[in-house]
């Protein structure tokens, strides 16, 4: 059974697509937990997500699956995950940013591996202002992959053990989980079917500015090589290689 969460913070014009995208779900033992964080008490955000908790199935029931909690003492996602994870009553929780959709089969094809590991994640395609990309991750078990190289988990499509949740507050919280966890060697799944449709517009957290010096400065925490190091070696490596070049096409 899993416990879902979803903090509120902007883009609650978007709750239609990403609410309806689970209750759409053909795996049905989860439950909802909406968190809307840093508006005044009983604000305009709370009032409208709280409606969600009236949403009803595919067969026209009220589930009774979905709690709404006003969180207007709280600021910062990580903060609001942290305050929702007292609220989950499963052993696993599954993330979903208000922006984002699933897939029908999304839950369901995950449970499948709930037993066999930690954290598992899947394949993405981005729409709206970036329509058709799909980000490039690896798949299948990547317990042992170079998480340095790139965040190799969708936020929105990561399943995890909830006793493993923590997020820090630095505005990267889901890498910096994924790097603490693959430190202390728990194991990943990548799952290769495209499961997430994230969204791409100008107030998602993609246009956030400042992120690669962040990401960088938490590479270096965790006794990673930081993107900027690789970038210069990869720029030394390719002038080194066109000196080579030119010394061989000057003695042919």
């Amino acid at each position: 059974m899993i416990s879902i969460l979803m903090p509120i913070y902007n883009g609650i014009e978007f709750i239609e697509d990403s609410v309806s995208s689970i209750l759409r779900q053909n795996y049905n033992q989860w439950e909802l937990i909406i968190g809307v964080n840093g508006h005044p008490q009983n604000s305009d955000v709370y009032k409208i997500a709280k409606e969600y908790k009236k949403k009803s199935d595919k067969a026209g029931q009220v589930l009774g699956k979905i709690c709404v909690y006003d969180f207007y003492q709280i600021k910062g996602k990580s903060n609001t995950l942290n305050a929702m994870l007292k609220f989950c009553n499963y052993d696993y929780v599954a993330l979903l940013d208000v922006d984002d959709i699933w897939h029908d089969e999304k839950l369901n094809i995950q449970s499948q591996l709930l037993n066999h590991y930690d954290v598992i994640g899947s394949n993405c395609v981005w729409f709206g202002d970036r329509p058709g990309i799909v980000p490039s991750i690896p798949v299948g078990d990547i317990s042992n992959y170079d998480f340095s190289l790139v965040n190799p988990i969708i936020n929105s499509s990561s399943i995890i053990r909830k006793e493993l949740c923590y997020w820090n507050e630095n505005g990267i919280e889901d890498y910096d989980l994924w790097l603490r966890l693959r430190k202390q060697n728990k194991k990943f799944f990548n799952c290769k079917a495209i499961l997430v449709k994230h969204r791409i517009h100008t107030a998602s957290a993609f246009n956030a500015q400042g992120n690669n010096n962040k990401v960088d400065d938490l590479l270096s925490s965790y006794g990673l090589k930081p993107h900027c190091e690789r970038e210069q070696e990869r720029l030394l490596e390719e002038k080194k290689q066109k000196k080579i070049n030119k010394l061989f096409m000057n003695i042919l």
